[in-house]
């Protein structure tokens, strides 16, 4: 059987991290399993998105920090 590769998209505050928009908040134990996870997955050749409704502007430049994070 064929290995398929997978593109996932992921929502970041609240799964990859706990809300705390505009900032980015701490992760819980389960958060920090799903980012293991995601980082293998990534690594074996999978796609990963992220979904946001983060944005951009001068005061809050909340999707780069994401980014970044």
């Amino acid at each position: 059987m064929e290995n398929k590769l997978l593109r996932i998209a992921v929502d970041f505050d609240g799964t990859l991290c706990e809300f705390a928009f505009p900032e980015i908040g701490n992760q819980t134990d389960d958060q920090k399993k799903l980012m293991n996870r995601l980082i293998v997955m990534r690594s074996e050749g999978h796609k990963l998105i992220l979904w946001t409704n983060r944005g951009d502007n001068e005061e809050y430049p909340a999707l780069t920090n994401a980014i970044n994070w």
